[in-house]
């Protein structure tokens, strides 16, 4: 198991990392009902939106890929956990009577004016995926501020407040039902995607195992059909 890589920006497009493809169907012995991509408390992410930011997303960054041809799992998995932990951050932050601050409006009005010349679907995929970080982030400061002066700390530092925020957000995911269909091979821990081995098969042979690599490979990638791949 490891940390799952943050999606990067345009200009780092090439070193996104995710694993896992859903088809939109159930996925057996599991809860997860058809087009259900993951249950954040009483919020459902849906299959569709996921495949839908990531296939605009990559469209959107193609450009930037400079030839170089991604599988789309590896898209799809970053734009589920980045969408799961924000609803997670969003129902605590709503609790918490918190609301996103300059961090988040100031990423989401920067990426508005970089992708300005894309066609809509691509403007609200990259917004929303690369502001993602940032969401977060604003909310579990937020809440880390609350908590702080709940708790009577008028001089808590950045560094406190952060950790309380990160600690109430890994406590609600802890203590709500949080889950990622394992198809994506993401899950939540600590308050941060991880990826995570969630397959029931094992790799055999160099086609198998270049599919389950840490990193995209460029020859695995450019076998994939083309509805399979981005770039």
């Amino acid at each position: 198991m490891k940390q799952a890589r943050p999606l990067l920006g345009l200009a780092a497009a090439s070193t996104l990392l995710a694993s896992g493809l859903l088809s939109g169907c159930g996925v057996a012995g599991t809860g997860f009902s058809p087009g259900v991509a993951a249950s954040v408390g009483d919020t459902d992410i849906t299959v569709d939106r996921v495949d839908g930011l990531a296939a605009s997303y990559c469209d959107a960054i193609t450009p930037q890929l400079e030839g170089q041809v991604l599988p789309n799992s590896y898209l799809t998995s970053g734009v589920a956990g980045q969408l799961t932990l924000a609803a997670a951050a969003e129902q605590l932050a709503e609790e918490n009577g918190v609301e996103p601050g300059a961090e988040y409006s100031g990423q989401v009005a920067q990426l508005e004016s970089a992708v300005a010349d894309l066609p809509e679907d691509q403007q609200e995929a990259v917004v929303e995926v690369e502001s993602a970080g940032s969401l977060v982030s604003d909310l579990v400061v937020g809440v880390g501020r609350r908590l702080a002066e709940e708790q009577g700390l008028a001089d808590a530092s950045e560094e406190q407040v952060a950790q309380l925020g990160n600690e109430a957000l890994a406590a609600w995911i802890d203590d709500h039902d949080v889950d990622v269909n394992p198809r994506y091979g993401v899950t939540l821990e600590g308050g941060q995607p991880v990826d995570t081995d969630t397959s029931t098969s094992v790799a055999v042979g160099d086609v198998a195992t270049a599919a389950m690599a840490e990193s995209p490979d460029a020859e695995y990638a450019a076998t994939l059909p083309e509805s399979q791949r981005c770039g």
